[in-house]
């Protein structure tokens, strides 16, 4: 292994567990000495080394910050902490989580827009399909509806499929409870197939 990639994990360990001790010592962000609005995921350092943006292998250097609000803003069910959170992808996962553990599939709009899409399928996974709807991307919102179809055996979903062949897929894999969807299937082949294996 890359002597460079074991520091990398050394130290986000290292940091996750100062973080850690922290948090289980106060239960909430810490002030720092006379800078009573800096808060302790504020000094943590940050990470210097080879970034992707530069070629190499390595985090953003909010990294460990970021971290650090994430379990915050999980523990105080805080979304205002969210905010703060610097990456993109880790805000997004930050309002996903909240989400989720509040019942509140509409915090996603909040994630930074190239992080929304999976936020709002995240959320859907757990609370329901109505978030898949919020979800911009024709191709994640189709893949969203079919998989909540699957696993909730609800067909009237798929209707809600803009791709023809997606659609079809999700007809198909709903007509084991009701064969009768396999009439919707607009391909042929498929449909024949669908027939062939629910029909009665």
């Amino acid at each position: 292994m890359n002597k460079d990639i074991v520091i990398v994990i050394l130290v986000i360990m290292f940091l996750a567990s100062i973080g850690g001790g922290f948090y289980f010592a106060r239960r909430g962000p810490i002030l720092v000495g006379s800078e009573p609005s800096k808060e302790i995921c504020d000094i943590l350092p940050l990470y210097t080394g080879a970034s992707e943006s530069s070629g190499g292998f390595g985090p953003s250097p909010y990294i460990a910050q970021d971290i650090c609000r994430v379990v915050f803003a999980s523990e105080k069910s805080d979304p205002a902490i969210c905010d703060k959170v610097k990456i993109a992808d880790v805000k997004g996962g930050c309002y996903g989580m909240l989400a989720v553990k509040l019942g509140e599939s509409d915090l996603c709009a909040k994630a930074p827009a190239d992080a929304r899409d999976r936020c709002y399928s995240e959320a859907a996974n757990k609370l329901g399909a109505e978030a898949c709807e919020n979800i911009r991307s024709a191709d994640q919102r189709d893949n969203c509806l079919a998989n909540a179809a699957g696993r909730l055996g609800d067909s009237s979903l798929c209707t809600k499929i803009t791709g023809v062949n997606q659609r079809d897929s999700c007809y198909f894999n709903t007509a084991s409870r009701n064969p009768a969807f396999c009439n919707e299937i607009t391909n042929p082949q498929m449909r024949q197939d669908c027939q062939r294996n629910y029909g009665r």
